[in-house]
């Protein structure tokens, strides 16, 4: 079974984890990076330097905030 954002179950399950990956990138910026929520899916994603500063003055991370408040608080869960 496929558990994709949006199911009921997705925050209990793979909302609540960690992203795969993300010690790797950790240890590569020196442990200097963020997680960044991608628009259009929500999913976690570790980031550093350049595709950090992408993210959030390229316009997706306005793009992900405008996501967030079409979605209704009763949903969030």
């Amino acid at each position: 079974m496929l558990i994709l954002p949006g199911h009921p179950l997705f925050n209990a399950t793979l909302g609540a984890a960690l992203p795969p990956g993300w010690l790797d990138v950790a240890n590569s910026s020196g442990g200097e990076f963020a997680f960044v929520a991608r628009s259009g899916s929500g999913l976690l994603e570790p980031v550093f330097g350049a595709a950090l500063d992408e993210y959030l003055e390229g316009g997706e991370y306005d793009e992900r905030l405008g996501e967030i408040d079409e979605v209704e608080p009763d949903e969030w869960e």
